[in-house]
């Protein structure tokens, strides 16, 4: 009867252990996911964010460039 009973007590006693890694193992894999979403559109916003920035500069330089060396094409205008 006593080895029944430490066993049912070693069980109680390990479970607070086990459900912790199962709790931190599904916790990591959740967070990963979510971890990669974010990170995906944190990438894409910012990257449309410079990507526009360097557009508006390229069209300076394009206007700068027509105004200076005069430009007379339609197709140097836009």
């Amino acid at each position: 009867m006593e080895t029944g009973s430490q066993n049912a007590f070693d069980a109680i006693v390990m479970a607070d252990e086990r459900f912790h890694g199962e709790g931190y193992q599904e916790g990591y894999e959740e967070g990963s996911s979510l971890g990669m979403i974010e990170g995906r559109q944190h990438g894409t916003f910012h990257g449309a964010k410079i990507g526009s920035e360097i557009r508006c500069y390229q069209g300076f330089a394009f206007a700068w460039r027509c105004l200076l060396h005069g430009c007379s094409t339609e197709k140097d205008s836009k």
